[in-house]
């Protein structure tokens, strides 16, 4: 069951993978305002705060919209997230 909590998508990406996902993009594709972010993506800065801490899991929902705007954009979100972990 954790397995299950723990994989957000298809893709097999877990929380601390997402996690690393919407911190490129908060950091690269939005000068790291989360308020920009939070129009972007449609969820409330405080919602966005508490998954950047870690403090709220980030659901598959989100994770589709961080990829497609990082697509969108040009943005290089991937790196230093399921990179870093297989060296």
């Amino acid at each position: 069951m954790n397995a299950t909590k723990e994989t957000v998508d298809d893709r097999g990406t877990g929380q601390a993978e997402t996690r690393a996902l919407l911190e490129n993009t908060y950091a690269k594709g939005f000068e790291s305002d989360v308020k920009k972010l939070s129009l972007a993506l449609g969820r409330s800065v405080e919602e966005l705060n508490r998954m950047l801490s870690g403090d709220e899991q980030i659901d598959d929902d989100l994770v589709m919209k961080i990829r497609g705007i990082a697509l969108n954009r040009g943005i290089d979100i991937e790196e230093g997230s399921k990179k870093s972990d297989e060296i």
